[in-house]
């Protein structure tokens, strides 16, 4: 059976994949994915915010300050910034503006989960947490 997210053959145990991707899902990407995206969903996502990286990974960043500086959300992309265009009121997608340029992989994670389709780290920040 193939992992429903990173599409890897799963050896020893089957995780639900659920909110992330319907199917089962790797003992790796249920660590690294389903568990951090989880937790994200449960409220806690008014300060901090979700980075989600090409390698099938997910982790919960918290601003330095009361809100994130440019330079923390320049680190998070590994470059300069660019707001991914959104209609959604409550958060902002920022990601790496040459990305492209870069040639940084496809995040093919962040488009399973958001359908956003990108290169590099893609940040999910609450707009109350941007100056």
């Amino acid at each position: 059976m193939r992992c429903a997210i990173c599409n890897e053959d799963i050896k020893g145990v089957e995780h639900n994949a659920f909110p992330v991707v319907s199917g089962v899902c790797c003992e790796r990407c249920n660590n690294q994915v389903v568990i951090p995206f989880q937790l994200y969903q449960l409220g806690k996502n008014t300060s901090e915010a979700l980075v989600i990286n090409p390698d099938y990974s997910i982790k919960i960043v918290r601003p330095q300050g009361e809100k994130f500086q440019l330079k923390e959300l320049q680190e998070e992309v590994q470059g300069y910034i660019e707001y991914y265009p959104t209609n959604n009121t409550r958060y902002k997608i920022i990601v790496n503006e040459e990305g492209l340029l870069m040639r940084l992989p496809m995040n093919k994670l962040s488009s399973n989960i958001f359908g956003i389709h990108a290169v590099g780290n893609v940040v999910i920040v609450p707009k109350k947490l941007i100056e």
